[in-house]
């Protein structure tokens, strides 16, 4: 039978009519069946509490009725053409979804926001008097963890929505239903029983939750936790960490599920989960979550301190262009064919110029973006705290940065005991920039070249000593025997083991040189590093190697005890570059070992410090681009440092690699945390060291003439600094990686196993920004790594 155009679009009119209705009636207010009760409950009145509702049995009567999810909101059957339109199936699927989304929408409205800063409150005050009966009647929402049953009552733990605090739930099974047990037989009731149980079964640990109950006050207090203000730190199986508030207890009279936990899904503080779960391990971590938090909170403090001080925050593009700063960029593709953003490096050529246009104080907690190979403390995206003072030299703006560090952040981590301002050796001083400053700094600050000398490295620990001093004055003889380098210079540290047995000592150094990341101490170029172990039973205390004379030279200038290890290494004889050298490197892995092992103790206290007087260029490395000059050599820090001043300028010209710049670091127990400079001001003088000094290419130096402009137009001499946010919260926080301070971290090959970037381009995409893909993928991006 042929149907006419107008009968089907009559039928489906009538259809959308139905849909229409069906729609409305699902959003309209209507009664819902409470899933603890079993009652019927109005959901356009939020009653006083307290208050008994018309037909309300006492608290006693109040019981958990079956869950039976198809019958919490009954309703009529869908409408024939409704079911015809889309399917029988489909509508009972929607009208599920429609009924369960609702129903938690309206208990969450219901739910009293602030009950949980009144439970707390509440619990403080029954500490010292507990009333009989409170009456105080609260509907609250969290999460259920850990279940208890008895024969009398069902126990459940309920944690805010912070999973900070936490609240015992006492749920009576001494009635069951609708309080006429004493009218139904054994058997009935045992079928009661059950049901109960099984609708508190359906509550898995993690499910979000209403309940509405009366407080008591807790009879029986909870055994083990630490006492902590009125609260009681204790482990929640599921969560972690928590404040469980002791004193009180809610007596439930209602609870609804406010959604599901899957099936067979484990969740519990114990389990590790991999990064594409990094949900859950926020879920059941509670020092990842006290991470975060300190995260937010010293983002907040640094901010406010900041302004009071009279800084702007000023937001600068995270679209950029490509200029060469020094470090691979990413790029962005547009539609015009040719063209691509570039996201920064860092925003200095934007704070720059603000700096050009009047703003004497800048500050934003900026992204920055660099395509590096990640380590522990490196991410391809991360987040610095970035400073800019107009009319200023470094040590302004290094009094700046020791302010919020030590009147800030220290504090507000809980570290301010363990400041450790004083250097451990006469290297460090106290003044910085002596010939033009007499701004004194609370820090203590170290060269570049004695931070290399006496640790080996431009990011130097002295908590734990194990000074390196040099000891070419060991016979020829010796210095073959370790390098077969002309003239090289010998160096030596000790590292003491706390009256380890020489044998113990011996048997670490071999544990150490058999790690795979020892392979290139022994591969070394320069060198191999010589070993000895101070034992009084063997030749000249173990020290042989070096002959009579130089043995007792080494003896009184280390003063070893048995079981210290001495290394000695060479190295060419010329002027440092880089950021550590072989033996400062051996010297921080050895102690770290040591550390692992329990050989000896980490250090306790904080160390922060400046290292000043870097060389202004350094040679190109091989995993650098540099500026992309033909010179050879390239900023050490970035092509805008100035000169340090006092120096003869012509060497820029002559001799480059014997400028100092007028560059500072910031270190935090061996790990730079920050660094910044003085900037060139000057258009013509920045030309100068794009042109004459790195030789870069015209088109190149043409990329910054946006800066140079802004220079150009009258810019006051300025000074800046860059703190890195990630990897200093991660230190105040005691963990080796910036992974654990960020929320949704990368991991090997810049990916995020969590949402699964980065992800292939189309072949639409393609086309649209005139891309093309040259060979085979490459197989590191088809799996994630982790």
């Amino acid at each position: 039978m042929t149907i006419s155009i107008a009968h089907r679009s009559a039928r489906l009119r009538c259809s959308y009519i139905e849909i229409s209705k069906y729609i409305r009636s699902v959003l309209l207010p209507r009664p819902r069946r409470n899933l603890c009760t079993g009652q019927l409950e109005s959901c356009n009145v939020r009653h006083r509490p307290g208050a008994r509702r018309a037909g309300q049995r006492s608290i006693s009567s109040w019981k958990l009725a079956q869950l039976d999810r198809s019958s919490a909101h009954p309703e009529d059957p869908p409408d024939a053409a409704l079911a015809e339109f889309a399917g029988l199936d489909s509508v009972n699927s929607w009208k599920t979804i429609f009924q369960s989304f609702d129903n938690a929408s309206q208990h969450v409205v219901l739910s009293d926001q602030h009950s949980w800063k009144a439970l707390r409150q509440l619990n403080a005050e029954w500490k010292s008097s507990p009333p009989q009966d409170s009456g105080h009647t609260v509907t609250i929402c969290g999460y259920v963890t850990s279940h208890r049953p008895t024969s009398r009552a069902h126990f459940m733990q309920l944690v805010d929505a912070d999973l900070a605090d936490s609240v015992q739930l006492v749920i009576s099974t001494g009635d069951f239903v609708d309080g006429r047990e004493n009218e139904r037989g054994a058997e009935e009731q045992n079928e009661s029983r059950l049901r109960f149980r099984a609708a508190l079964a359906e509550i898995k640990p993690h499910t979000p939750v209403a309940v509405r109950g009366r407080l008591h006050p807790r009879k029986h207090k909870p055994a083990g936790g630490t006492q902590v203000g009125d609260a009681l730190q204790m482990l929640d199986p599921y969560t972690g960490k928590v404040s469980l508030l002791p004193h009180l207890e809610i007596h439930v009279q209602a609870i609804d599920p406010l959604n599901s936990w899957p099936q067979g899904l484990t969740a519990d503080s114990d389990t590790q989960f991999p990064p594409e779960h990094r949900h859950l391990t926020f879920r059941t971590k509670d020092a990842l979550r006290d991470r975060i938090k300190l995260r937010s909170m010293l983002h907040a403090s640094c901010a406010q301190h900041l302004q009071t001080e009279g800084f702007q925050e000023v937001e600068t593009p995270l679209l950029f262009k490509s200029t060469p700063e020094g470090a691979r960029e990413y790029l962005v593709p547009t539609r015009q064919k040719g063209y691509a953003y570039a996201l920064p490096q860092s925003p200095q050529q934007y704070k720059q110029v603000l700096m050009a246009s009047g703003v004497s104080k800048y500050f934003q907690f900026a992204r920055c973006f660099r395509d590096e190979d990640l380590r522990a403390d490196r991410q391809p995206e991360f987040t610095q705290l970035d400073f800019e003072m107009a009319f200023a030299d470094s040590s302004k703006v290094m009094s700046t940065i020791e302010r919020l560090l030590l009147e800030i952040m220290w504090p507000l981590a809980g570290r301010e005991n363990l400041l450790n301002l004083e250097g451990s050796n006469t290297h460090f001083s106290r003044l910085f920039n002596r010939s033009t400053s007499n701004t004194a700094l609370k820090l203590p600050v170290i060269e570049y070249g004695h931070a290399m000398s006496r640790y080996g490295s431009d990011k130097p620990d002295p908590r734990w000593g194990a000074e390196i001093q040099n000891i070419d004055f060991i016979p020829n003889q010796s210095k073959s025997m370790l390098s077969s380098l002309n003239n090289p210079t010998v160096e030596m540290f000790k590292l003491s083991m706390n009256d380890n047995a020489p044998s113990e000592s011996h048997a670490f150094v071999s544990d150490f040189m058999r790690l795979p990341s020892s392979a290139q101490f022994s591969t070394n170029p320069e060198g191999l590093p010589g070993i000895a172990i101070f034992d009084v039973s063997r030749p000249l205390n173990g020290l042989a190697t070096f002959g009579y004379e130089a043995a007792e030279r080494i003896e009184k200038a280390f003063d070893p005890e048995p079981g210290d290890i001495l290394v000695a290494q060479t190295r060419q004889r010329r002027p440092f570059s880089g950021g550590s050298t072989m033996l400062g490197q051996i010297r921080q892995r050895m102690h770290e070992l040591a550390v692992k092992h329990a050989v000896i103790d980490a250090p306790k206290m904080d160390s922060l410090l400046w290292v000043v007087d870097f060389p202004l260029f350094s040679p190109i490395e091989e995993d650098s681009p540099g500026q992309g000059g033909s010179a050879g050599i390239c900023s050490t820090h970035h092509p805008f440092t100035a000169p340090k001043s006092g120096q003869n300028l012509w060497n820029l010209i002559k001799a480059p690699s014997t400028v100092i710049g007028d560059h500072y670091d910031l270190v935090v127990n061996g790990v730079e945390v920050g660094g910044g400079s003085r900037r060139i001001h000057h258009a013509r003088m920045q030309e100068v060291i794009f042109r004459d000094v790195l030789k870069m290419q015209p088109e190149r130096v043409e990329d910054f003439r946006h800066l140079l402009n802004a220079l150009e137009a009258g810019c006051p001499p300025h000074a800046g600094f860059a703190l890195g946010f990630d990897r200093l919260v991660a230190l105040l926080t005691n963990t080796d990686s910036v992974r654990d301070v960020i929320a949704f971290p990368k991991y090997q090959h810049g990916r995020d196993p969590f949402v699964g970037s980065p992800s292939l381009l189309s072949e639409e995409q393609l086309r649209t920004y005139h891309l093309g893909v040259l060979g085979t993928h490459d197989t590191p991006w088809k799996g994630f790594v982790t």
